[in-house]
């Protein structure tokens, strides 16, 4: 019990030492294509005092199961380094600089990195710098983005449930959550973990099943995502 307390006292002690500026970023996500080239972003400092940021843009893809991001210069964003005043607003603007591909949605991110500033002569805690970033997603020239997503399962030897979804199609979804109704289970399990799925990528949840569920037998899926709701039936691989 005393070991405890100790250690709840050092976190209380830590985070009352740690500082981190509070900058807030409106739209969270923007959308081009088409004659919309173009997009503002605007950027608010909550804090009393300045704060700097730098804006780095980069292509955004997924390879098994993981984002990754590559410096680009697809996308155009000005200007590249911003200081925002107490309680100020910033706008940004975001150019995209090549034709849209003509049958897929391409993806970037704008990422927004706060540059830590000199500590005034009493502050003694820690500072911790902020970081943010913004989906870009620019639809194909020709038809409509959208997602085909197909959903299987199966059972690990520690006895999880790995649940796996595969977009087919030409545009993103974000699962937000989900609930997995397996046999025999008396309720279903429930997924909390928001993912997004990009053209041809593949994402992975791994659950806890209940104890009475089966591993045979059929597995259904409903949730809600960036589009809506959906409901699915899960392909079971079993084990």
């Amino acid at each position: 019990m005393h070991s405890q307390l100790l250690l709840a006292a050092i976190a209380i002690a830590i985070a009352g030492l740690a500082h981190a500026s509070s900058f807030n970023i409106s739209p969270v996500r923007a959308e081009l294509g088409g004659a919309h080239h173009t997009e503002v972003l605007s950027l608010t400092n909550a804090d009393d005092g300045p704060v700097v940021v730098e804006v780095r843009v980069v292509k955004w893809s997924q390879d098994d199961g993981a984002d990754q991001l590559d410096d680009t210069r697809e996308l155009l964003v000005t200007p590249p380094v911003l200081q925002i005043p107490g309680k100020g607003e910033q706008i940004i603007r975001v150019a995209l600089r090549r034709e849209p591909d003509p049958a897929r949605e391409t993806t970037y991110r704008v990422i927004f990195q706060e540059v830590p500033q000199a500590p005034t002569p009493d502050f003694t805690g820690l500072r911790v710098a902020l970081r943010l970033s913004v989906p870009i997603f620019v639809a194909p020239a020709h038809g409509n983005a959208k997602a085909d997503v197909s959903w299987d399962a199966h059972w690990l030897p520690s006895g999880e449930l790995e649940v796996a979804a595969t977009n087919n199609g030409n545009g993103h979804l974000q699962v937000i959550d989900f609930d997995l109704q397996l046999p025999g289970a008396s309720a279903p399990v429930r997924g909390i973990t928001a993912k997004y799925l990009l053209p041809g990528s593949r994402m992975v949840w791994t659950l806890a099943p209940p104890a009475d569920a089966e591993k045979q037998g059929a597995i259904s899926i409903h949730g809600h995502s960036d589009q809506g709701e959906f409901s699915a039936d899960v392909a079971n691989n079993g084990s």
